[in-house]
């Protein structure tokens, strides 16, 4: 009985050591990460398979109630479409306590990948991480008071010979801060996407180097220019795009582009100021081609000998060729100090003054003011304050009641005090409701109306429904106006040509499966940055979706049924939107989207992406950034909508502006960190 008692406890001994073996491999099995869960109330172990991976990070925020919560809208983050992960993001709420989180958050959301700094910003429904470039780490830091560092500086036309050397790559010497060319450098050819310091000599340097963009002229190019004093949290500072007169210009990628432009008649008032020469002559009267052929003579002229005569220049007349008579003259209108303002004549004009009236009457190409007429000198004009008096009077030149070119006062204010807006009757143009287009010519067709007048509210009325002109007094023409907006100074129409007619106008410029053809100017220095930087860590980003969302949330005066000339074209993204879905396959910028396909998985944040953080202060660098959502199309200007220094929104026009360039990449799902607690001062590192 002993020994049956004895083999007995052996074989429970026996079965404990397997039992502890086996546990001992399944922790071995799963790794570290175990250590990092919690048991479940059952005694199970809570095993994510996120742990020690970045995405784990924003979930592990999410499920803590603190830093990050799971979104819930629509979206899509590959063209497949088929991601079922749940998406997290940072979040703060607006005022004091928010702020105070959203700084916290700023220290929480650091990454080192690939030799830059990153702010994590969310996960993809893929299981990844996307991420916005913020700048070179210091001592493997990610700092807010690092300096600067080597990026864009501008986009400009250059002239560039044959005889430079071109490299295709550089060099930055960060102790004498210049740079000089490296990898493949020739001289002859010049290649887009080559680097030049414009010298030739192979061995020069320079404090700016020259990215070759496009071709401008025979000679010119347009050039991406790098210097080494960038802000730190961005790769320097570019226009979005190359123009901004057409909408297609807010593409990261765009094709045809129908050109947007303005017509603005100005009359002026005062044409000019400055100081006047003392050997200058002047004279109350003023003769033209009588007595000088094509040239205008003072009467009794008097010569400005001392700058007292200033005070009694006003209304008199001046030629300024040290002389008594010129080819133009000057009619003073107002004297400030030593400054005089002054109408410039011309061509024989000789008017000092305006007649105006509040209506008027036609017969046979005549005008006839009516209705308070009234003469009012250009003097008179220039002293005015309240301009207001003026607006929608109808005007004849000089003391003449009645001329065969009519205008209509526009404005109702003139700070500047100089001249005044106006439609006249040279502007006499049919407008239609629709348009054929056969063999090159646009003929308007349906109701057609034909006036002069855009400042009278019954013409106005025809004009969302009759957006159709020639821009002359006919009814056929190889280029078509299309009537799209119109302001108190302004009206805008786009060139239409080889064009169907507006509908098909917008799609090629917007939504065309080929509409994606050409690089904007961010897209290629982003390329250019990518290509230098981070080739050698494409294995380990995801291909993920980039959302450029062309789609049209308010048409304006581009409605073909009728639009409003008073609304201009507004983009999904003009305003709040927090939806990461994208509405067209041709916005979805991916390397695997034939459509609108990228040569590197990188591109720019969104107008959601960043919305959807809620606090500004998570969004904020303290510089103005470029997103990639467009914005509007108001008068002939494009906009996109960029980050503030404050981290509020707003947006601006394509070409005008230089704003901060901010990658953003994606991380492949499991991505795992191999140190750091998130930290400025301690950021992951993804090795």
């Amino acid at each position: 009985m002993f020994n049956r008692k004895f083999s007995s406890n052996i074989r429970r001994r026996k079965r404990m050591i397997t039992s502890t073996i086996i546990l001992l491999v399944v922790f071995l099995s799963v790794g570290y990460s175990v250590f990092s869960t919690n048991l479940g109330i059952n005694g199970t172990l809570n095993v994510s398979k996120y742990d020690q991976t970045l995405y784990g990070v924003l979930e592990k925020a999410a499920k803590k109630g603190t830093y990050a919560i799971e979104y819930t809208g629509a979206h899509q983050d590959s063209m497949a479409g088929v991601g079922t992960e749940k998406i997290y993001h940072w979040y703060a709420p607006t005022g004091t306590a928010g702020n105070t989180l959203a700084n916290e958050i700023l220290d929480k959301n650091n990454v080192i990948f690939a030799n830059h700094c990153w702010q994590m910003i969310r996960t993809t429904d893929t299981g990844g991480v996307k991420m916005v470039y913020n700048g070179e780490p210091e001592n493997n830091q990610c700092l807010n008071t690092r300096g600067n560092h080597v990026g864009y500086a501008a986009r400009t036309t250059q002239s560039m010979s044959t005889t430079y050397y071109y490299g295709t790559s550089y060099t930055y010497d960060s102790t004498n801060n210049v740079f000089s060319l490296d990898g493949t450098i020739t001289t002859g050819t010049i290649q887009t996407g080559q680097y030049t310091c414009k010298q030739t000599t192979r061995t020069g340097t320079c404090a700016t180097i020259y990215l070759v963009d496009t071709l401008s002229s025979e000679t010119t190019y347009n050039v991406l220019s790098l210097k080494g004093n960038s802000d730190y949290s961005q790769f320097g500072t570019l226009p979005f795009n190359k123009n901004s007169t057409s909408p297609a210009y807010v593409g990261y990628m765009y094709n045809t582009a129908y050109t947007v432009k303005s017509k603005l008649q100005t009359y002026d008032i005062s044409s000019g100021y400055g100081t006047i020469n003392t050997s200058y002559y002047y004279s109350d009267t003023i003769d033209y081609g009588n007595q000088h052929a094509n040239n205008y003579t003072l009467t009794n002229p008097v010569l400005i000998s001392t700058l007292s005569d200033y005070s009694t220049l006003l209304g008199k007349y001046l030629v300024t060729s040290s002389g008594t008579y010129a080819t133009t003259a000057r009619y003073v209108v107002a004297v400030s100090g030593t400054t005089i303002y002054y109408k410039t004549l011309t061509g024989g004009d000789l008017n000092t003054s305006l007649t105006i009236g509040d209506t008027y009457t036609e017969s046979g190409g005549v005008y006839t003011l009516s209705g308070n007429v009234t003469n009012v000198p250009y003097i008179t004009w220039y002293n005015t304050t309240d301009f207001s008096i003026y607006k929608g009077k109808y005007v004849c030149d000089g003391n003449n009641t009645s001329c065969t070119i009519l205008r209509h006062i526009r404005n109702d204010s003139n700070p500047s005090k100089n001249n005044y807006y106006y439609f006249d009757t040279n502007n006499t143009y049919s407008y239609s409701e629709s348009v054929s287009y056969s063999g090159g010519t646009y003929t308007l067709t349906g109701d057609i109306k034909t006036f002069w007048d855009l400042y009278d509210s019954t013409n106005q009325g025809y004009l969302p429904t009759h957006h159709y002109t020639c821009l002359e007094n006919g009814t056929s023409c190889t280029t078509v106006g299309y009537f799209i907006y119109m302001n108190n100074i302004y009206i805008y129409y786009a060139q239409l040509s080889n064009v169907a007619d507006v509908s098909t106008a917008l799609t090629n410029m917007l939504s065309a499966d080929n509409v994606n053809q050409i690089n904007s100017t961010i897209k290629t220095g982003i390329d250019a940055w990518y290509k230098r930087y981070m080739t050698e860590y494409t294995s380990m980003l995801e291909d993920t979706i980039f959302c450029n969302d062309r789609s049209i949330s308010t048409m304006g005066g581009w409605n073909p049924d009728g639009g409003s000339i008073k609304e201009f074209l507004q983009f999904k993204n003009y305003s709040s939107n927090s939806s990461l879905s994208c509405t067209n396959t041709t916005d979805k910028f991916s390397m695997s989207n034939t459509k609108a396909q990228l040569t590197y998985p990188v591109g720019l944040l969104s107008y959601p992406e960043t919305y959807i953080l809620k606090n500004n202060n998570i969004r904020k660098t303290g510089q103005y950034y470029w997103l990639v959502s467009p914005a509007h199309f108001l008068g002939s200007e494009a906009s996109e909508n960029r980050v503030g220094t404050t981290g509020s929104y707003n947006s601006y026009n394509v070409t005008d502006n230089t704003s901060g360039v901010r990658p953003a990449v994606s991380l492949k799902p499991g991505t795992e960190y191999i140190s750091g607690t998130g930290s400025m001062a301690d950021p992951y590192v993804v090795q």
